[in-house]
């Protein structure tokens, strides 16, 4: 099993970046969506729209086998993102026997350098991750008028569910081809630049499965912003869809599974759910928003399993 997280760990951390900042779903049927688009675009060009935001976000995935709650509160201004949190885990073999466990977390993203602290123990690690290409540092930044449009060309329909003197709430469902095409573009500009062989490999395998999942999935998110400022007020985002296609594509496509990997794949393809609500937070919140005093003496690690080579700070 650490085996499988060492290999996975960087291209899901990378997945998972690169997926929050360009999508989310929700699940709501859309009202008639009269200057739909109109709405969309008008609050997409606000220059507040985005920046020196700070939030509140749960990422809930439920799997017959597994169960994970992420609970982090975040700050982004800028290229500057910073996250605070805990991740619960539990996990229940073929006994019932089940495990838990509660990995508290600290994420500093600067530009395109970004430093993960982590205790999965009695003791706090940090990781710096390779640095991030500037494609994906340039998605955490302010969006400028040409990033407006890439998003834009990847909005298929918008519908206004409500319309009030303070607030508006849209539906926006995406074109999944044209997102897929643009991942895919990213990726191969992109490539995993570091690992052995097979580990390259099993990363580029897993990015295929997240594009074609893409294609298949119906993607879709919720979002109420405040007409005053058009700043963000929440955001919801019904994962599962694309989840589940993901999982289906990898059991379409890929063999010699290790151990009970490919019926626990098979579960999430069939009967997960990963649901994922932010809100934004009062602007003082943001001072509560950094770095555990017991987390400065972290032990640096290689790797997301903390079991490489540890040197002190």
């Amino acid at each position: 099993m650490k085996k499988i997280i060492r290999r996975c760990g960087r291209a899901i951390s990378g997945a998972l970046l690169c997926g929050s900042l360009l999508f989310g779903t929700a699940s709501a049927e859309p009202a008639p969506a009269t200057d739909g688009m109109a709405a969309f675009r008008e609050v997409l060009s606000a220059p507040a729209a985005f920046d020196n935001l700070v939030f509140r976000q749960n990422v809930l995935f439920f799997a017959p086998e597994a169960k994970a709650d992420l609970d982090m509160q975040g700050y982004l201004k800028g290229q500057t993102l910073r996250l605070l949190g805990d991740m619960k885990c539990s996990f229940t073999d073929g006994n019932g026997v089940a495990t838990e466990m509660t990995v508290p977390f600290f994420v500093d993203l600067k530009k395109n350098e970004m430093t993960v602290y982590f205790r999965p123990d009695k003791k706090w690690r940090k990781l710096k991750m390779p640095p991030l290409p500037a494609a994906v540092a340039d998605m955490s930044a302010t969006p400028g008028e040409a990033d407006n449009e890439m998003f834009l060309s990847m909005v298929k329909e918008v519908a206004v569910l409500r319309e009030s003197d303070a607030r508006r709430t849209m539906s926006i469902r995406l074109d999944s081809e044209r997102v897929a095409e643009l991942v895919t573009a990213f990726f191969k500009a992109n490539p995993p630049a570091k690992g052995k062989p097979e580990d390259i490999a099993w990363q580029n395998n897993f990015m295929n499965c997240i594009t074609e999942g893409l294609r298949r999935a119906d993607i879709r998110y919720m979002w109420t912003v405040d007409k005053k400022d058009w700043r963000t007020v929440k955001m919801s985002c019904d994962l599962s869809s694309l989840v589940q296609e993901t999982a289906r594509v990898a059991l379409e496509t890929l063999t010699d599974w290790p151990g009970e990997a490919e019926g626990y794949i098979e579960s999430v393809a069939y009967y997960s759910d990963m649901k994922a609500f932010t809100t934004v937070l009062a602007p003082e919140v943001r001072k509560r928003i950094t770095l555990p005093e017991e987390a400065k003496q972290a032990v640096e690690v290689g790797d997301i399993t903390g079991e490489a080579t540890e040197a002190k700070k």
